[in-house]
């Protein structure tokens, strides 16, 4: 049998390819953080963005996807200790920044990014999770003002289980919970309202709606507290 000899040109095209391999990697990651940070998803991103360093220490645009995710969060941070240092109540000054953290769970992209850019412009921090394990890790690190939360995952547990670990934990147990579904049937509405859960918003969503139901619910926890 003949052996097969690598020249020169052909290693030269096998680097070639690997290069352009590792480069397409890094781009495919550049992209997933991109769009993360653009649903909220920031613990997402910036787990992406290390992926990215893995490949290159010293990417730049990872650098910089890397400063913007720690923008937001240091807003949000920010907003968390003018809270506290205000029993709660937002600045009065600040019209346009509500300062209130919204956490927002849905497996569906699109939905996540609409409902972060929608409560964006009317003043609120928002952050978001795509399932059960990583809400309950925004929830343990940022312990937001109110939920919204479709009913069922895909995957692992459903909405309804993450109602009751909110309500379960001490440090969560009176956060607002609202609940997204694609249909509300009786029985869902009578186990939800037993339960404590706030309120239901249909599917497909209306920004305005899911941004008043927001408010609402918020403005209520506040005349009761």
């Amino acid at each position: 049998m003949e052996k097969l000899l690598q020249t020169p040109d052909t290693t030269s095209n096998i680097l070639m390819l690997n290069e352009s391999f590792h480069q397409a990697k890094i781009e495919h990651y550049l992209k997933r953080a991109e769009e993360y940070l653009q649903m909220a998803r920031y613990s997402k991103a910036l787990k992406t963005i290390q992926t990215v360093f893995a490949l290159d220490e010293d990417n730049s645009a990872g650098k910089s996807l890397q400063k913007r995710v720690e923008y937001y969060l240091d807003s949000i941070g920010q907003s968390r200790r003018r809270l506290e240092s205000n029993n709660g109540t937002p600045d009065s000054h600040l019209r346009r920044k509500r300062q209130e953290l919204v956490l927002i769970i849905d497996q569906d992209e699109r939905v996540l990014t609409t409902l972060v850019s929608g409560l964006r412009k009317y003043g609120f921090e928002a952050i978001a999770a795509a399932g059960y394990d990583e809400a309950v890790e925004t929830l343990v690190s940022y312990r937001p003002d109110l939920v919204v939360s479709e009913v069922n995952f895909e995957n692992g547990p459903v909405g309804f289980d993450l109602f009751l670990w909110v309500r379960t934990n001490i440090a969560t147990q009176e956060i607002p919970f609202l609940f997204l579904a694609t249909r509300i049937d009786r029985d869902m509405l009578i186990a939800g309202k037993r339960l404590g859960v706030n309120d239901f918003i249909m599917k497909p969503l209306d920004e305005a709606l899911v941004t008043a139901s927001v408010i609402n619910c918020l403005a209520r926890r506040k005349k009761a507290g």
